[in-house]
């Protein structure tokens, strides 16, 4: 009897452990860890005066079984680990490597005297390098922001392995108009050194997607600018289901603190707009201010701009405006507020809002919260219960008139006439943007 009740208590325990675990969440994929790597290990397999040849081994960045975006970030990976021409260190030697043929890599030692043998076990050093990725084009298949997504996946996989910096989307946009190349002419050599001198860019990345059937064709082109050449051209094919936009409404935490480059390629509407919704003789500048930050931080995303004195005619049905814009698609299920940190150079009013899709309507609703700004920075917390709906555009459209949280389409920083003068300008700070 004793051995029974000594076994009824453990299993007691038992299910009394199991029942304090949290419970797993549902519909939720978790994203695969990535390895960060900053050399590669190496065998010394031929050596002629300076000249040595290497086969270096090149490890799998992700375990398991990963979505399409990901196999493509591991590819562009793998294939500029090292590029022809740059200077790096093979243990504590200067190389410089010369040709690359698959896993073997033809190095010309820098050094006046070296000891590599034949069989030596070495590390060949990784270098951070610079790349610009050109906006993904989609050439067959109606969902056109497919391109957008991929882009935005693979441009994360590329920060976070430690290897690249990534440069604005907006400064590559500006020197291929300044250029005057399509996609096409950064495959001409000349087009592509020109481009990467102008940017400081090692690397260029363009890409096209295609739908055939059920599943996305995707190409990719690498472009070493040193050389102007394609040193790699691959495809991959996903299934379509895999790409659908819905699958891509983000719900990790939103990058709002603009320290890095890739915080400002997750969503952010960055470039300059003139009349249009700012009125005729009003404009708009939204970039990053490398100068000033919240809480000491040293970058901002700013906003100059100033209110029109009249409406654009194919505008006029709404009212002039200035704003900042986060346009990435988010499932906001899993938090109940937004917070952030506001400053302007004038006491100004701002107009927070988030617009969400609606399930029984084509129609978005926009909810909003307004914030009065200073000249010093002001944290804002607003709960997502407590935003109001624009009510007279929702009865009008008719739309339900309920915030869903899980198909939130766009986040707003608005100026609009009516808190702000037509004709008067100036410029407002966001900064520390976080969901809680």
């Amino acid at each position: 009897m004793r051995n029974h009740a000594n076994l009824f208590l453990l299993c007691l325990i038992f299910m009394v452990l199991l029942s304090c675990r949290p419970p797993a969440e549902k519909g939720v994929i978790q994203e695969p860890a990535m390895k960060t790597v900053f050399y590669l290990p190496a065998e010394v397999i031929n050596v002629q005066g300076n000249i040595v040849t290497i086969k270096v081994e090149k490890p799998v960045l992700f375990e398991g079984e990963v979505k399409l975006a990901l196999q493509l970030a591991q590819e562009v990976i793998e294939k500029t680990y090292l590029l022809e021409g740059q200077k790096t260190k093979v243990d504590q030697s200067r190389v410089e490597v010369m040709r690359i043929i698959g896993n073997d890599i033809l190095l010309k030692v820098l050094e006046k005297s070296h000891n590599f043998q034949p069989g030596d076990e070495v590390q060949i050093f990784l270098d951070r390098k610079i790349i610009a990725i050109k906006d993904f084009e989609v050439i067959m298949g109606r969902n056109r922001e497919v391109g957008k997504y991929v882009q935005e996946d693979i441009t994360t996989a590329l920060v976070n392995s430690g290897q690249f910096n990534v440069v604005e989307r907006l400064k590559l946009k500006s020197v291929l108009d300044e250029l005057k190349l399509s996609q096409l002419g950064l495959t001409d050599p000349a087009g592509a050194k020109k481009v990467g001198k102008l940017l400081g860019a090692d690397i260029l990345l363009t890409g096209t997607l295609a739908a055939t059937g059920d599943e996305w064709n995707v190409n990719l082109r690498l472009i070493n600018t040193e050389s102007g050449l394609i040193t790699s051209a691959f495809n991959r094919k996903g299934r379509l289901q895999e790409l659908k936009t819905e699958s891509f409404r983000e719900i990790k935490n939103i990058d709002g603190s603009f320290e890095d480059q890739a915080s400002v390629l997750a969503g952010w509407i960055l470039g300059t707009e003139r009349n249009r919704r700012t009125g005729k003789g009003g404009y708009q500048k939204v970039y990053v201010d490398e100068k000033q930050g919240a809480n000491g931080t040293s970058r901002s995303l700013a906003m100059d701009f100033k209110l029109g004195i009249k409406k654009v005619a194919k505008f006029k049905n709404r009212a002039i405006h200035a704003k900042i814009s986060n346009r990435l698609k988010r499932d906001l299920t899993g938090y109940s507020g937004i917070k952030f940190y506001l400053k302007a150079d004038r006491n100004l009013a701002v107009w927070f809002q988030v617009s969400d899709s609606q399930e029984d309507s084509t129609y978005e609703e926009n909810w909003f919260h307004i914030i009065r700004v200073t000249e010093y920075w002001k944290e804002a917390r607003i709960p997502f219960n407590a935003l109001s709906i624009h009510k007279g555009r929702a009865q009008k459209l008719g739309t339900n008139q309920i915030l869903q949280l899980n198909n939130v389409e766009k986040l707003d920083w608005v100026i609009p006439e009516g808190i702000f003068e037509r004709g008067q300008g100036a410029t407002i700070w966001l900064d520390e943007v976080t969901f809680y």
